[in-house]
């Protein structure tokens, strides 16, 4: 088993660190499927490290651990750092709440008023450029200056209130 998770994280931290330095010199349209597409082709790697680097393993452990579990270790831990790494870049590079924290300490002491802050956060520019990436993604369509949803769209809505009806989880609006 700890042979297997190592591997796992061995060889995710490298196609993370290897996906990022491509972005940065090339970033992609879609960074999700940039995501998906390198862990897609890091799903080997796992095998072959983890038949390739036994150097890793504990003393002992090589008569201890089934090879069908450590590989099936290895893959399962590197499927899960992999929705870790979603979840990361999902969840804090795009949160606005980390976006400001970040914004409020790169100004140190001498602070930005609440005017500044809201001038770089046009709330009718975002909600504009969200409807747009909707529209372009074919979830929803403007149809005589209003906006439906589409086929699409319908079935994500009702799946997402199913899921806050599950969670008992409240919109941002309803919250105190």
């Amino acid at each position: 088993m700890e042979h297997g998770i190592l591997i796992a994280v061995i060889v995710s931290l490298s196609w993370i660190l290897i996906q990022n330095a491509l972005m940065f010199v090339h970033p992609a349209e879609n960074r999700f499927r940039a995501m998906v597409l390198g862990y897609i082709v890091s799903l080997p790697f796992v095998w072959v490290a983890y038949h390739w680097l036994p150097l890793f393993r504990p003393t002992g452990a090589a008569e201890l651990e089934s090879p069908v579990l450590g590989i099936f270790h290895a893959y399962f831990f590197h499927m899960l750092l992999f929705f870790f790494y979603v979840e990361c870049f999902y969840h804090v590079e795009r949160s606005v709440t980390l976006r400001l924290l970040v914004e409020l300490l790169e100004h140190g002491s001498e602070g930005v008023p609440l005017q500044g802050i809201q001038g770089r956060y046009p709330v009718e520019g975002m909600v504009q450029q969200r409807l747009e990436i909707l529209r372009d993604r074919g979830f929803i369509e403007l149809q005589d200056d209003s906006w439906h949803l589409c086929s699409k769209g319908l079935w994500l809505a009702r799946v997402m209130v199913v899921i806050s009806w599950i969670y008992r989880s409240k919109g941002q609006h309803e919250r105190n």
